[in-house]
């Protein structure tokens, strides 16, 4: 080791000391500066749903070719209405012009498209909108007549569940109908997202599609609606019964186990051609992955999937089947810790039964099982009994009212109607488009519209500015609730998006991060929930952005996180609240970002996440950098932070409750975060010793109090060890009734001046723990306080508000 090498550990251990005796939180400049794109004197509310002085109005009852678009004689469809605005380009009326929409559906034969031809301009929009106390729906969904649906024929019949009387069943033929995606899923014979298939909707409700086990139903003691392995038997195939040795050692045939001869009968649909797919969780806790059945061996209990799963079958975390060969795990790091924490005292006067020692740090490197070999080799795992499955889409196990299959040999739809099929509207979602498409538009405006019945997303901006979404509902459809790429200056506010198949916002390379332009675009005042449901993705998605503001939303019932957001800068998150995530897939956030060492100036202060206990609250992984975190509240979760080997990640003046743990972690070390890693490429192409970006880590070192003279330097010098969690910060936080905080063993790491509690039941705290309360709960503690001072007045404003668009938080 060189002396240069020496002196620089020498100053990273000064740092750490002067880190830790300093007492000044760093300011944070959230609403402005150069690059923050956080403007609060935006006049959102002024350019949303002005008063226009033309007016066009359609209605489902109308005429195109003999009305002339008036209230009184209104045209019948949104093409006429759009061609009439269209007519207006070059030359649109000063103002702006609505169409309005009268009660009734809207049935598109193709997606909605607006265009630039379509847009308005600065103070005269174009706005489209529900006439008021009127409901629209705008669909592209196909209407089923009553007469269609016909009784099952005696192939189909003969495949019903035990349990149900066939003659209950009904069945559509989706050829004579034209309904045209129902060749397989587009994805193959494995997949994660490429879902692409028909929707069944009844009465305004999606309909489930049929799986086992019911989503209500637990066998073997595992999660309701899931089923477990029993080992795994090779590479393509697990043990659904015994034969296997999964680490919890139970082989018990849960599916057999109602007496349905569930196994023989999956086994001879099977061999009668039609497809049988299970969604498995087959390698990791996360993502599960569709595959199609090859063959269900009855004799051996065990059902063999056409493809080998990525990594190969069974649970990464359990051992290698015998003769596989295990590949030579690295040992821990053995370097004493460089990182610098300290007790402090109680506050004056506090009881010792209430308060604890501050900071209970352990040091624990990150360690995991190291990877197998390809997927070539034919590797897999024993398994531990643990992995979780399901079968989805099959008649065969249609049990329950409401419940529907796709079957792809037959070309037919398969539904046990809930009541009458005559005194139902039924439609199905069949077109692969969005139901509203903007491409190069700009000043359009829509307001209050139901949005339903598409296989794709509800609305898709493509290369859009200033278009406001306000006061939608978007439901029922394949894809995700609405879709922004490569836009700018566009609002989203008041929406509410739910019974989606993947995402509810989805934002993508809005602004220019490489020119450090924001995007202002803002997403404010959302109800998300119960997402998500076909495609396990987030409430919302936010990927290579700048300069936005995400305020006021509420988002729950999700599968996987709550809100990912990655490759993004200057990002102000505040005011959201997020509970109930991470119910299906593990390893999760309520908060998530990864894997970037450029994405630094994003802010998250003022939120709630609560109640998901399978989810961390704040996950920074796999050597995210640069996000602070302050004045959160986080309650019943896993590990309320994880900052997974990344750099300059603080959290401080954050309330805790009931948390597992804490963790900041130096996995970089094994992960081999260097200066040429993954994480470091999407820095490298910012050209981060140029202008602007060059500045750019100037004003971030100021603002967020970093301790560096030349922040780019740093971090890509390996003298600087960008391996290590190196100025990541932990301090000033309550924590209540939670358990350790886990420290790396190597880095600049501070973790100081956190405050414990015991006991919360001798405490006022006990009501910032809750979702919903019909009081809103203050605390007096002075600890709390102390790093909170704001906490009464913030946590009040905390997710939905009444507005123009939404007359009552939900």
């Amino acid at each position: 080791m060189n002396r240069s090498r020496y002196v620089l550990q020498l100053l990273c251990i000064i740092t750490g000391i002067l880190l830790l005796l300093s007492t000044v939180v760093p300011v944070h400049a959230a609403n402005s500066g150069p690059y923050s794109g956080m403007d609060d004197s935006s006049p959102l509310q002024s350019e949303l749903s002005p008063v226009t002085p033309v007016n066009i109005y359609v209605s489902p009852t109308g005429s195109d070719a003999l009305n002339k678009g008036t209230l009184e004689s209104p045209y019948r469809t949104l093409g006429k209405a759009r061609s009439v605005v269209r007519d207006t380009y070059g030359q649109r009326p000063e103002g702006g012009i609505t169409v309005w929409l009268r009660e009734g559906r809207y049935s598109l034969p193709a997606s909605l498209n607006l265009k630039e031809e379509d847009s308005g301009s600065p103070g005269s929009p174009v706005i489209y909108r529900s006439y008021p106390g009127e409901q629209a729906i705008v669909t592209t969904a196909k209407i089923i007549p009553p007469a269609a649906w016909k009784p099952l024929n005696p192939e189909a019949a003969a495949r019903v569940h035990p349990d149900v009387y066939a003659g209950d069943l009904r069945e559509l033929d989706l050829t004579a109908l034209d309904i045209r995606n129902i060749q397989g899923f587009p994805g193959g014979t494995t997949f994660i997202q490429e879902w692409g298939i028909p929707d069944l909707i009844v009465n305004g409700v999606r309909q489930p599609i049929s799986q086992w086990p019911n989503p209500n139903q637990g066998v073997g003691g595992g999660r309701p609606g899931w089923a477990t392995m029993n080992g795994s038997a090779d590479a393509q195939s697990f043990y659904y019964g015994p034969g296997g040795q999964p680490k919890d050692a139970v082989t018990t045939n849960d599916l057999d186990a109602d007496g349905t001869a569930r196994s023989s009968r999956w086994a001879a649909s099977v061999a009668q051609g039609h497809d049988l797919y299970l969604r498995g969780f087959w390698r990791t806790d996360f993502d599960p992955v569709m595959s199609k059945v090859e063959q269900i061996d009855v004799n051996r209990n065990t059902i063999r999937l056409v493809d080998v799963p990525e990594g190969g079958m069974g649970s990464k975390w359990s051992q290698a089947a015998p003769g596989m060969e295990e590949p030579e795990s690295p040992g821990p790091s053995v370097m004493s810790s460089t990182y610098a924490y300290a007790p402090w005292d109680s506050p004056p006067g506090v009881n010792d039964s209430v308060y604890g020692a501050a900071d209970t740090v352990v040091q624990d490197v990150y360690t995991e099982p190291p990877a197998p070999p390809t997927v070539t080799d034919q590797v897999y795992r024993v398994g531990t009994g643990k992995e979780e499955w399901q079968a989805v889409n099959l008649l065969d196990e249609i049990d329950t009212p409401g419940e529907w299959a796709l079957d792809f040999h037959d070309r037919k739809l398969y539904y046990y109607p809930n009541g009458s099929i005559a005194d139902q509207d039924i439609i199905v979602a069949d077109r692969s488009e969005p139901i509203i498409e903007m491409y190069n538009a700009s000043y359009i405006q829509l307001v209050g519209l139901t949005i339903e019945g598409g296989m794709n997303n509800g609305i898709e901006l493509q290369h859009s500015h200033h278009i406001t979404m306000a006061g939608n509902t978007v439901r029922n459809v394949g894809g995700g609730g609405i879709l922004d790429y490569y836009g700018h200056h566009n609002v989203m506010r008041s929406n509410d998006i739910y019974e989606t198949g993947s995402f509810g916002i989805s934002v993508g390379h809005s602004g220019d991060r490489m020119n450090l332009i924001p995007s202002r675009t803002q997403i404010v005042n959302n109800h998300i929930h119960d997402i998500g449901n076909l495609i396990h993705l987030e409430g919302m998605i936010i990927t290579e952005s700048i300069g936005m503001t995400i305020t006021h939303n509420l988002l729950h019932h999700m599968p996987k996180h709550g809100i990912r957001y990655a490759s993004s800068n200057d990002l102000l998150f505040e005011y959201n609240r997020v509970h109930h995530v991470s119910l299906i897939d593990g390893d999760a956030g309520a908060f998530y970002t990864a894997r970037d060492w450029s994405s630094y100036g994003n802010v998250l202060r003022y939120n709630h996440i609560a109640d998901s206990p399978r989810a961390n609250g704040f996950y920074a992984d796999d050597g995210d950098s640069g996000d602070t975190y302050y004045n959160n509240v986080i309650s019943n979760v896993s590990k309320a932070f994880i900052f997974g080997g990344g750099h300059y990640n603080q959290a401080y003046g954050n309330l805790i409750i009931n948390a597992a743990s804490v963790q900041i972690d130096d996995r970089g070390i094994q992960r081999n975060y260097t200066p040429d890693s993954e994480q470091a490429q999407p820095l490298l192409e910012k050209h981060p010793f140029e202008e602007p970006w060059k500045s750019y880590g100037t004003v971030l070192a100021s603002t967020y109090g970093y301790n560096t003279r030349n922040l780019w330097q740093d971090v890509l010098d390996p003298d600087w060890n960008p391996e290590y969690p190196n100025g990541s910060r932990f301090f000033d936080n309550i924590l209540v009734e939670t358990g350790s905080i886990a420290g790396p063993k190597k880095g600049v790491v501070m973790i100081a001046h956190n405050t414990r509690i015991k006991d919360i039941r001798l405490t006022d705290l006990q009501g910032f723990s809750k979702v919903t309360s019909t009081v809103q709960p203050k605390t007096r503690n002075t600890a709390v306080l102390s790093v909170f001072p704001d906490i009464n007045t913030t946590y009040s404003q905390i997710g939905l508000f009444k507005d123009q668009y939404r007359p009552a938080p939900s």
